[in-house]
């Protein structure tokens, strides 16, 4: 099987920092490609900056339909482009927001998303709500972190990320902590060992779900919510 990883920003050392963890949890037979996304702002940290994202996103899209892929991820946390992604593409398209938020609401009674900056604190909320799943949330907490820091220092990221997520565990009851952003890749076990929590990354969580759909031979429908003119047609 094909997967084609797209880190929606043009990070080429967030987009880095994610193979290096893809390639860790992939089977030994799915073909991955990580790629970055040109033209899109540095880090993804505002409504403004998905808008700027989505166009090359989509572009990238409709070329992993023509070269063979199986699967797209969009391996940021705010699922940018996620529902015309899905209208352009014959192929399996997921958002690791989306797939990590109902996984969480399975694994626990209420989850928490860690988020890198407080400004982004009522998007998380109004995304939860969106994908029905308001019930399950514990909380929306703020590393106070912006997104290129998340990805610069990993100890302070990491010793940052146990403080919010054990205030979380305590004071919000949450039992599943979501890491909120793509640039807090490979900290999930770590902070897992250490608070005795569920700890999900959402990068991994939706590569590994995409593996499983593709051996399935499951996608998206494409009679309602995301029809639209084959990509082949376009």
């Amino acid at each position: 099987m094909r997967i084609l990883v797209i880190n929606p920003n043009s990070s080429k050392h967030m987009t880095e920092h994610i193979r290096a963890e893809i390639l860790r949890i992939k089977r030994d037979d799915t073909e991955v490609t990580v790629v970055a996304n040109a033209g899109a702002p540095p880090a993804i940290e505002s409504a403004r900056d998905v808008a700027l994202a989505v166009p090359p996103l989509l572009e990238q899209v409709k070329r992993a339909n023509e070269e063979g892929y199986d699967a797209v991820i969009i391996a940021c946390f705010s699922d940018p482009g996620l529902q015309a992604a899905r209208e352009v593409s014959d192929i399996l398209v997921l958002g690791i927001e989306e797939t990590t938020l109902h996984v969480a609401a399975m694994l626990g009674h209420k989850f928490t998303i860690l988020t890198p900056l407080a400004k982004r604190i009522p998007a998380k909320e109004r995304e939860v709500r969106g994908y029905g799943l308001e019930s399950a949330l514990a909380s929306v907490r703020s590393l106070d972190l912006s997104v290129s820091e998340t990805d610069a220092d990993p100890q302070a990221t990491k010793a940052r990320i146990l403080e919010v997520a054990r205030q979380a565990r305590d004071e919000d009851g949450a039992e599943v902590i979501v890491l909120g952003c793509a640039g807090m890749v490979g900290y999930a076990k770590d902070v897992e060992r250490e608070l005795g929590l569920v700890v999900l990354d959402p990068t991994s969580v939706a590569f590994k779900i995409a593996e499983g759909l593709i051996e399935s031979r499951v996608r998206h429908s494409k009679q309602g919510l995301y029809f639209a003119v084959s990509i082949r047609q376009q």
